[in-house]
């Protein structure tokens, strides 16, 4: 099955001495940004908020759904917990003048299927597209959840880990979703991670919360009490590290 490889950036932190291995404290830096136009597909129910359903599908079609890949360069797409990054091989450049466009499909045992179109252009690199589906004969209307507090701004940097390869590093660029920690609220949408870092107002101080990131079909999550403004934080990545 075709895959679309990440970048290697490079060779870091390489001290070498007389007594050392030449290969030694060397870092490779892996960047996942290598996908440039994506979308964020977060699926939910849509009387409660929840995530979807651990069985929920999703299917991309259209003339162009071949050019659809994994944030991670697969081919084959998956929800976890209702999350999903898809995006276009780099081949396949839009333009304002001529977008791409594509029909996501989402389907679930007991739920209505739902389908939304997704369209990429060359003037907005990333997407979120929600996509809410309903219990079959549940005509309760759609839940609305309420605005986001803003607070101070925060900035937090996350490396990717790679837990069987303590030369490598990845350095993300992914859409992340937070809540708070020991709550049943829903994840909500933070923001996009450029390469590593991210800066933002919904972060109170003195609360712990759950950072959830979805990546190779896999979401990955790490908590942190927020006491400072900036944060170093350390997320297991293993599905970036098969390159």
């Amino acid at each position: 099955m075709y895959k679309i490889r990440l970048t290697v950036l490079a060779f870091l932190v390489m001290a070498l001495a007389a007594c050392k291995k030449p290969t030694e404290n060397i870092k490779i830096i892996v960047d996942t940004d290598i996908i440039k136009h994506t979308a964020m597909i977060n699926v939910t129910d849509a009387q409660t908020g929840a995530l979807a359903p651990a069985n929920a599908t999703i299917t991309i079609t259209g003339a162009q759904a071949a050019n659809v890949y994994e944030l991670s360069g697969k081919k084959n797409i998956t929800l976890n917990n209702g999350l999903v990054t898809i995006g276009l091989h780099p081949d396949a450049v839009p333009t304002s003048a001529s977008p791409i466009t594509v029909t996501v499909e989402i389907n679930a045992p007991g739920y209505n299927k739902e389908t939304k179109q997704v369209t990429f252009n060359g003037n907005v690199k990333q997407q979120v597209v929600s996509i809410a589906i309903s219990k079959v004969g549940n005509t309760a209307p759609v839940i609305v959840l309420p605005p986001l507090p803003v607070y101070n701004n925060t900035t937090l940097t996350f490396t990717g880990r790679c837990p069987s390869r303590t030369d490598v590093q990845v350095r993300p660029s992914v859409y992340v979703f937070f809540k708070k920690s020991g709550t049943s609220e829903p994840f909500r949408y933070l923001g996009y991670i450029d390469k590593g870092t991210i800066s933002t107002n919904l972060l109170a101080l003195g609360q712990s919360y759950d950072f959830q990131i979805a990546f190779g079909g896999e979401a990955y999550t790490t908590t942190q009490k927020i006491d400072l403004a900036s944060y170093d934080l350390t997320i297991d990545m293993p599905a970036a590290c098969n390159f």
